[in-house]
């Protein structure tokens, strides 16, 4: 049990937790070990998971829950009990989670109870906007149904948060620019760029075996960080066009006059909080490519691993090993 829930704090809204609805997901993509890990997608009892979330407002004080689901909307109508259960309880906490455009789209007459049991933002898995790589990772979406997901997510009052991965296709410049317009016409209040992280039981992973493995350090394998090479761009472009993507999607005009002048006040405070924070996790990831660079740069050149990026071999996959194999 969580001894101090003053160490867990989020959102600006105080002490918060992490939970759980359901675990797996029944799609297919290419990327995602999820399906394959859990095998198949199963769920808490809604009024129970409610009743949970009242006791730990309750009892803890706490007053945002993020959702650690794959994909908590699977059984739209275990979905919508849990909705009303929290409607019913009307408990102030809340709510955040990461779900599928599709389903947003689906649920496009039940935002408004969205909304009313507490969901104030949800991260949208786009991953890429690119038609030809969404058909290839089988994301079994498309431009249209994500934008339109945005679009209904702010008509209701919910931040639009979107996901986009790096390094799902062999990224050039073009490529970044391209990815770039994509997101600006989807319009989304806020963006989380990560990186392609291969798995070793999943498509990707063995559609992506051949590829050379840029980050030796399996601990660093968290989608924050380049873990596949590209032939186009090296290592700090790559991280230089992330960061300028990042950079310039959050400053534009649309995306500073919302969080500025926003009508509601509490998604304006919101709006807020995210971007400063968003801003310090910017910075941050500077500091550390800058810094590890040069340590990692470093320790290779002692141990003669300086050879592992020229050497045409990976780092075995998903193993938690740290030995190397050819490619």
């Amino acid at each position: 049990m969580i001894d101090d829930w003053d160490r867990h704090r989020c959102w600006g809204l105080g002490r918060s937790a992490i939970i759980q609805f359901s675990r797996g997901c029944p799609h297919r993509c290419s990327y995602c070990g999820q399906r394959e890990f859990w095998v198949r997608w199963r769920h808490r009892d809604p009024a129970r998971l409610a009743d949970e979330i009242a006791m730990l407002h309750r009892r803890h004080g706490v007053n945002f829950i993020t959702f650690a689901d794959e994909n908590p909307t699977t059984n739209v109508r275990q979905w919508r009990r849990f909705l009303e259960e929290m409607s019913a309880r009307a408990v102030p906490v809340a709510l955040t989670a990461a779900m599928r455009a599709s389903d947003i789209c689906r649920d496009a007459e039940l935002l408004p109870l969205y909304r009313k049991a507490g969901f104030c933002a949800i991260l949208i898995g786009i991953e890429t906007t690119d038609a030809k790589i969404i058909e290839r990772v089988g994301k079994d979406s498309s431009a249209t149904v994500d934008s339109e997901a945005i679009r209904l997510l702010r008509k209701n009052g919910i931040i639009a948060i979107a996901t986009h991965v790096a390094g799902l296709g062999d990224e050039g410049w073009i490529s970044r620019w391209r990815a770039f317009r994509g997101m600006v016409r989807y319009d989304p209040d806020l963006v989380n760029v990560m990186y392609a992280t291969p798995h070793d039981w999943t498509r990707f992973g063995a559609e992506t075996a051949h590829i050379d493995v840029v980050e030796p350090d399996m601990s660093r394998w968290d989608f924050r960080h380049q873990v596949l090479k590209t032939s186009r761009l090296k290592p700090w472009q790559l991280f230089l066009a992330v960061k300028l993507t990042e950079l310039a999607l959050h400053i534009r005009p649309r995306v500073l006059w919302r969080t500025a002048f926003h009508p509601d006040a509490e998604m304006r405070r919101q709006l807020r909080w995210c971007l400063w924070n968003a801003a310090k996790v910017w910075r941050a990831e500077i500091v550390d490519f800058k810094c590890f660079g040069r340590t990692a740069k470093s320790r290779f050149a002692r141990t003669g691993e300086s050879q592992f990026f020229n050497s045409g071999r990976t780092v075995t996959r998903g193993t938690g090993c740290d030995h190397t194999r050819s490619a």
